[in-house]
């Protein structure tokens, strides 16, 4: 299962130059992936249920069958439907696919600076068949990369033909939030106010308060909540470290309350929630 921080790690790459995350989520409303950017491209193919995607200009749902298209620099986010949601996620750094032809230098370029948009759900039968292939190429072991390779710029011609020209005026904008945002995501744990970090970047505290619910989809207290959720969630399925230590390392100094908020959000304990876990695992 794919939890919300692989999304947000640093991509190791094979020899295809791509890489590919399943993620499961089941419960309305779960985080699916922190409010970030990053400089590869990324394509969410939504198998059931959909995904609330978040980005700067709006909010979207994507339905099954869908693509959710997230550029180079382009803020976004993601949330579990009313359903859940089921996807596959494709992530390649367009760089790399970057040659001195005069296509690429034209077309691609301009996406790896950040200086191209792209519609951010894309319902496309060329898109959905290109993803298939690609998908089937991934899983074979014995299929030559450069077929992999070749699917990938195949998925970027088609992208061409969903530019998106009004999200261009936001990718400035993209940086200067981008920033805060980094900075809540590398400190979550920590004691972070809304008061500190608007001073911090020079915002008025209820602009900021204002603008980080527009963009995030969540305000400052609930984004910090996710986040420290699903940090939870990872520590009780991946160690077997006691609940006061996962508690202290997701920011909580009181276990009492790091159990109330874990089970208002998921509706079990923490302990509860690793039992599962683990008898899911035995199955």
């Amino acid at each position: 299962m794919l939890d919300a921080y692989k999304e947000l790690t640093p991509v190791i790459y094979g020899e295809n130059a791509v890489k590919h995350l399943y993620s499961e989520r089941r419960t309305p409303g779960e985080l699916c992936f922190a409010m970030h950017w990053h400089d590869r491209m990324e394509l969410l193919y939504v198998l059931s249920g959909s995904l609330e995607l978040h980005a700067q200009e709006g909010k979207y749902t994507v339905q099954a069958g869908q693509t959710a298209v997230a550029a180079p620099r382009q803020l976004h986010g993601g949330f579990a439907g009313r359903e859940g949601v089921v996807y596959h996620v494709f992530m390649f750094d367009v760089e790399k696919f970057c040659n001195a032809t005069i296509a690429a230098q034209k077309y691609l370029v301009p996406i790896c600076e950040g200086k191209t948009g792209f519609l951010r759900v894309i319902d496309d039968d060329g898109m959905r068949e290109a993803e298939t292939r690609l998908l089937a190429a991934l899983e074979d072991r014995e299929n030559h990369p450069l077929l992999v390779i070749g699917i990938i710029y195949e998925l970027l011609s088609i992208l061409y033909r969903f530019r998106n020209e009004d999200i261009r005026g936001l990718l400035k904008q993209n940086q200067a939030f981008s920033e805060i945002l980094k900075y809540v995501n590398d400190r979550f744990t920590g004691k972070l106010s809304p008061k500190e970090v608007s001073a911090r970047f020079g915002y008025n505290e209820t602009y900021f308060c204002r603008r980080f619910k527009e963009i995030t989809g969540l305000t400052f207290t609930g984004y910090l909540l996710a986040l420290r959720m699903e940090c939870a969630q990872k520590l009780l399925t991946e160690t077997q470290e006691e609940i006061g230590t996962i508690a202290w390392k997701c920011g909580y100094a009181d276990v009492s309350y790091f159990s109330h908020c874990f089970k208002k959000q998921y509706g079990v304990s923490p302990m509860g929630f690793r039992k599962g876990k683990d008898a899911a695992f035995l199955q």
